[in-house]
């Protein structure tokens, strides 16, 4: 493919970044034909990565085990390429088959490790090549490993194979435009149906919605062992009614973004390929991820709403922009020491993923920012504290990132270009008082209870902190806390699902919630005082900590540097115990 004689590679060439569709990148946008540029690279890159991949297969002894030589998967990739160039792309750049490479090398340096011999993780290429072949139109006898008893075609369906060994090989036929598997004497294959299943085949179905009048066809992967971002994973079939229901939430979130951002609802069908369903957390909550490996590709929970559903799927699509256009340059460098409060994790993360956080974050910003103003006017408060809350919040963790001296040039300008759009929304006027008053108070929450639970005052710091409590002296100057992460106990969020309860149209049962944190959010001055009786029960809850700041710093402008060095009250409570942290509180704020 794209090489000599001999396999030698042809020169390389380098792709160049439009300057338009960086700056656009960084405000956290990019148009169709930016996405199509980025498949592009992707394109470029997963070839490299079939090269190294099969270059490094051949140096290592027993590599493909009982599977043919790499010779032979060459030849046939060379050749399906040279017939169909655009199927071939098309295929290569399948999410799954990106997982597979990067899982398969990461098997080839020792840094993963699979759940069989290496030749069942190399050999997918096999079936690659099959795919490879039918899709351009030539014939192809090859063999393929079996994972427990199946083989997966990247982009078609999963042959299952009963009563065969879990590990094992199969022969595959591609001829007269067809794919069989032969174990024994009888064949399986796609049946004529392109979405429907037959006996031995399970099919990878597909999402379908509209986007700039134009059809957006996903797959709805729940089969390929290579769709999870780690090991690999057995098939766990979704039940037809559970399929309709992805596809209703499906539709429903392509007819909300095209209602209100129809560039973005574009560039999302020209990048999106696969969606796979993952169990939603116990809670409830939405979850979502995806991999460098895999662009165009996401993982994720059923929504509960075409919204929510609009939102997931920008939040990974950022990710996905990013990580192709960080492929291609160098935004930090950073250690990967995990040392920033990123407003959306309750972990210290790292340089590169609070840029990430941020990046993801801008973009349902700017989805809220537009959405808002269709909003049914039953939802049109929520929408305004989502929108307030992640500006907010995306406002601070660029700041962080701006600070850092370890993002490159390219990275400052990427910044900059983040900045830049969030000053764009600061003066709109579109968020009323209440509502933003309310997320400036989540905001602070979640700041407030990181340093609370992860930074650590130096003993004697604190020491010197009590002693000058007790001898009504102004506080000596105190250097930063070290970083000492508390990833012991999960965090309740209560006072923001709290927010969001008292914003819904029908608050009738919320979720549980103290008084004391009711009363935070009515400004009511025994707040303070009601914060200080929960700690009275538990003096190290790290809630009860974080409301108590809140209250004092609420209550009066005077009291607001206590939001700067909030970690200091519960070790200076642990030193003078028998002083009300109420009164700690009020006095710590004075000091600062």
């Amino acid at each position: 493919m794209q090489t000599d004689a001999g396999h030698q590679p042809a020169r390389a060439a380098h792709h160049l970044i439009p300057s338009a569709d960086f700056d656009a990148l960084a405000a956290g946008r990019g148009d169709p034909d930016t996405v199509r540029f980025l498949r592009t690279t992707e394109y470029s890159r997963r070839l490299l990565l079939l090269r190294a991949l099969l270059d490094t297969a051949a140096r290592t002894p027993g590599a493909l085990g009982p599977l043919p030589s790499v010779d032979s998967a060459w030849a046939a990739l060379t050749a399906a390429q040279e017939r169909a160039p655009e199927e071939f792309r098309e295929l290569l750049l399948h999410p799954q088959v990106g997982s597979w490479l990067g899982h398969g090398l990461r098997r080839l340096r020792h840094t993963a490790w699979g759940d069989g011999p290496l030749w069942t993780d190399l050999g997918q290429v096999y079936a690659l090549c099959a795919v490879a072949a039918l899709r351009a139109g030539l014939p192809l006898s090859t063999t393929v490993p079996l994972r427990d008893g199946a083989v997966m075609f990247p982009g078609l369906g999963l042959a299952v194979l009963p009563g065969r060994p879990a590990l094992g090989t199969a022969e595959v036929a591609v001829a007269a435009g067809r794919l069989t598997v032969e174990p024994h004497r009888e064949a399986v294959g796609p049946p004529a149906a392109p979405e429907g299943d037959a006996p031995g085949w399970l099919t990878l179905r597909g999402l379908h919605a509209r986007a700039a009048g134009r059809p957006v066809d996903c797959r709805l992967d729940d089969v390929d062992p290579y769709r999870d971002l780690g090991d690999p994973l057995p098939p766990a079939r979704l039940a037809p009614e559970e399929v309709a229901g992805w596809q209703d939430g499906f539709e429903g979130a392509f007819e909300v973004l095209e209602a209100c951002d129809p560039e973005a609802a574009e560039a999302l069908a020209v990048g999106l390929r696969s969606l796979t369903p993952v169990d939603p957390s116990p809670t409830g909550v939405v979850l979502s991820a995806s991999s460098g490996d895999a662009f165009g590709g996401l993982l994720m929970s059923l929504p509960p709403d075409p919204v929510t559903f609009a939102v997931t799927l920008v939040h990974e699509f950022q990710h996905t922009k990013l990580g192709a256009l960080l492929h291609l340059l160098t935004l930090e460098r950073d250690g990967g020491e995990e040392r920033h409060h990123a407003p959306w994790r309750d972990d210290p993360r790292p340089l590169g993923g609070l840029l990430q956080g941020a990046y993801a974050f801008l973009g349902i910003t700017d989805f809220w920012s537009r959405h808002l103003h269709r909003a049914p006017a039953a939802e049109r408060a929520p929408a305004e504290f989502e929108f307030a809350l992640a500006r907010r919040q995306t406002r601070e963790a660029v700041g962080t990132l701006a600070a850092d001296p370890a993002l490159t040039a390219h990275g400052r300008r990427f910044v900059a270009g983040m900045r830049a759009r969030l000053d764009a929304w600061e003066t709109d006027g579109r968020v009323r008082p209440k509502v933003d008053a309310w997320a400036a108070l989540a905001a602070a929450d979640h700041r407030t209870e990181w340093r609370i639970r992860h930074l650590a005052p130096a003993p004697a710091d604190v020491r010197a902190l009590a002693e000058s409590f007790l001898a009504a002296a102004p506080p000596p100057e105190l250097p930063p806390p070290a970083l000492a992460p508390d990833l012991t106990t999960r965090w309740s969020h209560t006072r923001v699902r709290l927010i969001r309860h008292l914003l819904a149209a029908s608050p009738a049962a919320g979720p549980p919630a103290p008084a004391a944190d009711h009363a935070l959010l009515a400004g009511d001055p025994e707040a303070a005082a009601a914060h200080a009786r929960l700690l009275a029960e538990d003096p190290e809850s790290p809630e009860a900590w974080t409301g108590l700041v809140l209250a004092v710093a609420t209550a009066s402008p005077s009291a607001r540097g206590l939001l700067d060095r909030p970690e200091l009250l519960r070790p200076l409570h642990r030193e003078l115990r028998a002083t009300s942290p109420h009164t700690l509180a009020r006095w710590l704020a004075t000091a600062l």
